[in-house]
């Protein structure tokens, strides 16, 4: 019984050892039920979350994994272009045309002739014809043959076509073709005169009808009175002095203006008499001819011979054949090279210059001028500016170049 009670204290301290073993295990059994701790995660098992960027913020790219091989990082794109890579075109600016306009439609004009044979009106359809070209605008030609009925219908076609935007018109009928002068701009059309007058006024070069854009002539009566002017001056000393007049056509209205204002000077010389009419048509030296053959029935004998330059050259070749060429006094009427040549070599006495390339020209400057909204040129008259008031003599001949070939 003494050895029981010398071994309780043992006893006791061997319960006090077990309690604290069980305390210390339970312990160490809180991470696995196995009783081993589980080991903490590394970054290469299970990244962290990266926390949400807030809005606006750029992300910035996550730090490679431990053991991976890092990426090179791509070059950041340079602000300038490669050398060997050509800088962009600048972008154009508003308004700025990508591709070339597309021509502008010409300008369509109507021409209506007289007579498109005629020698002079051709001169002035060479210079139109320039004019236009440097222009943007397209001729038509209309020959109407020395026809007024003819030119009538060529006129009111062109109106009612609606293909043109302007006409220039040598007016035979003179104020009949007002009427149509007056539909052709209420149609929208600009209208020039050459060479005629359409009125009742035959001493201006002014327009007569209201909305013309220009009256390109020298008025028929003022040349009337220039050739009356050199028929004085060919019958100087001459007493009687006898005259044979050469119409181009009779009846034509700028043809009976022209003889009266020839009439009206030469009515204060009673020496100076009109023996004589003939008529040559304008058509070259052929219609001379045969008005001075027939003229040479009734007057064998005169002094001075006034006419167009077509007509006063077909006048020297009979008078040369007839031996009568020393006899009488050549006066013409237009400037042209046979008759300039013929007053420097005083086969001529003279003649009134004319200028139907200057005529042409400024017809066709005026269109111009008209279809571009420009001003009115109204009446020109091409030689208000000319030596001598354009009265070609022999001793002026030298200031003058001729415009037509006769």
């Amino acid at each position: 019984m003494a050895r029981i009670l010398r071994s309780r204290p043992a006893l006791l301290w061997l319960a006090l050892i077990a309690v604290f073993a069980v305390v210390a295990g339970s312990c160490g059994e809180d991470g696995d039920s196995g009783g081993e701790q589980a080991p903490e995660p590394t970054a290469v098992d299970q990244p962290a979350p990266e926390p949400a960027p807030d809005e606006g913020d750029e992300m910035e790219p996550a730090a490679p994994d431990e053991g991976e091989e890092m990426d090179e990082p791509e070059p950041a794109a340079s602000e300038e272009p490669a050398a060997d890579q050509p800088a962009p075109e600048p972008a154009p600016d508003e308004g700025d045309d990508m591709e070339p306009a597309a021509p502008e439609e010409p300008f369509q004009v109507a021409y209506l002739s007289a007579s498109s044979a005629n020698t002079w009106l051709l001169s002035s359809r060479l210079e139109m014809q320039a004019v236009a070209a440097a222009n943007n605008i397209e001729i038509t030609e209309f020959d109407a043959q020395f026809d007024p009925g003819l030119q009538t219908t060529q006129f009111q076609d062109a109106i009612a076509s609606g293909a043109y935007d302007g006409v220039i018109l040598v007016a035979i009928a003179g104020i009949a073709s007002a009427p149509d002068i007056e539909a052709a701009i209420a149609a929208g059309m600009e209208v020039v005169i050459l060479n005629q007058v359409v009125g009742e006024d035959y001493t201006t070069s002014e327009p007569q009808v209201p909305g013309v854009s220009a009256n390109v002539m020298a008025a028929p009566f003022v040349n009337g009175k220039r050739l009356g002017e050199l028929t004085v001056r060919a019958c100087a000393a001459l007493d009687p002095c006898e005259v044979v007049y050469i119409y181009g056509i009779k009846g034509l209205p700028i043809d009976d203006a022209a003889r009266a204002g020839l009439d009206e000077v030469i009515a204060a010389y009673p020496a100076i008499t009109i023996v004589a009419e003939g008529e040559g048509q304008y058509l070259g030296p052929e219609g001379g001819i045969n008005a001075t053959q027939d003229i040479l029935q009734v007057a064998p004998d005169f002094d001075v011979l006034v006419g167009a330059d077509q007509s006063v050259q077909g006048a020297e070749i009979v008078l040369a054949d007839e031996g009568k060429l020393d006899q009488v006094r050549l006066v013409g009427w237009g400037g042209s090279v046979p008759a300039i040549e013929g007053i420097a070599a005083g086969r001529w006495f003279g003649g009134v210059f004319g200028a139907p390339g200057d005529e042409g020209r400024i017809a066709m400057e005026a269109m111009v001028s008209a279809l571009a909204g420009g001003p009115d040129f109204g009446g020109v008259d091409p030689l208000a500016d000319l030596p001598d008031n354009g009265l070609v003599t022999a001793d002026n001949v030298d200031l003058f170049t001729p415009q037509w070939d006769g």
